[in-house]
This record gives C-alpha cells, structure tokens and sequence, in this order.
C-alpha cells in the first residue's frame, strides 16, 4: 500500500501495491522462455517411461506444459517453430513437431496449483466462452437452430484471486452454478480445506446450498433474490438470512457482507483469462473446446503461481 502527497486534490491513498502488480506481470512473462525444468529432463522421462506399454515417452511433461500455453496464444504448426528455435538455442535437447504437440496437449489433463493455505474462502460463479469462428456451424448445430455458448464455472479464493476448480460444459448442459459450487466446495474439504466463506451471486439462493454451507461451517454470503420469501419447510439457515437481508436492504447488507469481495475472485478472473487468451476458442470439436477452455484456466493459474513464486510471496 501506498500514499501519495497532494497534487491537485485530496490526498489518495492506493490499496493495490502496484510495484508487486507490475513486476508479477513482467515476470509471468519470463515464464514462456524459462526452461529452468530441462535439467530434469531425462528424469523425468525416466520416470514417465517407467513401467509404460508400448512406444516410450520422448518428451516430458513439462515441455509439453510450456507448450499449452504457447498453445492458446499461437497454433501448433507455430509452437513447433517456437520449440525448433529454442532447441536451436540449446535450451533443450530436441524438439518436436506439431502432430506430436497436438496429441499431447490436447491429452493433457494437469490440476490446477493448490491454494497456498489450508483455510481459504470460496467464490462461484459462471461465464460463457465463444466457439471458433469457422465453426458457426456447430453453433447452429448444438443450439437447435440459435447460437449457443461453452459455459465456465469456476470456483475460485476471492482475498488471493486464485483459481481452485473449474467446470466446463455446454451452454444449456451440465450442472447449474450452486450444484457446481456445492460439487466444488465439497472437493476441497475432502481435500483437506477448511472454507470459511461462500460468497456467491442471487444464482446461489438455493435451499440446498444454505444447508449444506450450515452442515460445514460455512458462512454464506449469497445475495438473496429480491422476491424471497421464507419457506417454512426450508433451509433455516436461508430464512435467517432473508431476514436479515430484507430488514437491512442491498446497499447495507453488501457493505456489512463484504459481498463486493467476491468481484476480484470470479469476475476478474474471467476478465484476466479472456484477455489473455481470448474468449473465442479454436478447436472445432465440442469436446475439444470444452477441454481447451478448462487449459486456458489453467495456462491463468499457473502463469500467475509463477509470477507469485519468482517475485517471492
């Protein structure tokens, strides 16, 4: 936090630490060229390989790690380019081509980093993401004659603005936002977390999901639907809370909640993800672009553990 002197009005006092902003953003960027991992490289081939039935593994999972990100930015005939170079540089032993690339990529199922702490808080919450733009087709197709979206939920810890889960499907399909958040919340207390807050849009005023916040110690802050009533034979936890909300109103109760909080935790996440990759993406195959919007969260959380890392939080 920083405080500036008066210029030409009040004092303003920054909340954000920007030389941390900034300098996390330089070094997320060292991330595409840091191939510190190719010492291990025979290692962990070693340790691939161990075991497997036919043809062995010729490149480890790190390199290919390196190349899904390259992979949402460029297409794969030019992250072979890419790797041809940086072999060229001597920065790894050899490389390989795009089919190669492709396969391996488009297989790869890594877990997102894991939240830092064992106590952390909770935000859900859904967007949609475009198809390719040589695929209308398919929007027409699986949308019964009308475009249809991929939809993203994700949960993720609104006071360090990681990502914890993701769940992708297409719009229409799948598990609504509170099944997800519930799904999602329930993983990460088997997991060994302790949630304290569920912070989730008016999407989220379910009976079940105040039940089951109230059966795992959780406090909910989930806004409540303007036409709430309550439901005698419902969640008592909701009926508290809708009495609450109505005898304080929005403005004092999200003052109160700290439900702003819970913006930075999904809203920027998606923000930061579509800007960075894009909210259009390129496979054509309904699977496969449910896959590749999964990677792009995961190309976010990675790139900013990373930056987190080298900076030394």
């Amino acid at each position: 936090m920083g405080k500036i002197g008066k210029r030409w009005g009040p004092n303003v006092t920054y909340l954000r630490n920007w030389r941390k902003v900034n300098e996390e953003g330089v070094l997320r960027g060292v991330f595409y060229l840091d191939f510190e991992e190719v010492q291990n490289w025979d290692a962990e081939l070693d340790e691939m390989n161990r075991g497997k039935r036919g043809a062995p593994f010729q490149f480890p999972r790190s390199l290919i790690c390196k190349q899904s990100v390259w992979a949402q930015l460029y297409n794969y005939r030019a992250v072979e380019g890419i790797t041809r170079q940086v072999c060229s540089f001597a920065q790894i032993p050899q490389y390989n081509d795009y089919s190669t690339i492709y396969r391996r990529v488009t297989t790869l199922d890594e877990p997102l980093p894991k939240p830092k702490g064992k106590k952390i808080s909770t935000s859900t919450d859904g967007s949609g993401m475009k198809m390719n733009m040589s695929g209308e087709y398919f929007e027409e197709k699986y949308g019964d004659g009308k475009k249809k979206f991929i939809k993203v939920t994700i949960t993720a810890d609104p006071y360090n603005k990681d990502v914890l889960k993701v769940e992708v499907s297409l719009e229409g399909e799948g598990l609504s936002e509170p099944e997800v958040a519930e799904k999602h919340m329930n993983e990460l207390i088997k997991g060994g977390h302790i949630i304290d807050k569920c912070f989730m849009d008016g999407a989220g005023d379910t009976h079940d999901l105040f039940d089951f916040c109230d059966k795992n110690n959780i406090e909910p802050i989930i806004k409540i639907r303007d036409n709430a009533v309550i439901d005698p034979g419902g969640s008592w936890k909701r009926g508290r809370e809708v009495t609450k909300y109505k005898k304080l109103g929005y403005e004092k109760w999200a003052k109160e909640k700290h439900y702003g909080r819970r913006w930075p935790g999904t809203e920027g996440i998606f923000s930061a993800v579509k800007r960075i990759f894009s909210e259009r993406v390129r496979s054509r195959d309904i699977e496969n672009m449910c896959k590749e919007v999964k990677r792009r969260f995961w190309c976010y959380a990675v790139l900013k553990r990373y930056g987190e890392e080298k900076f030394g939080i």
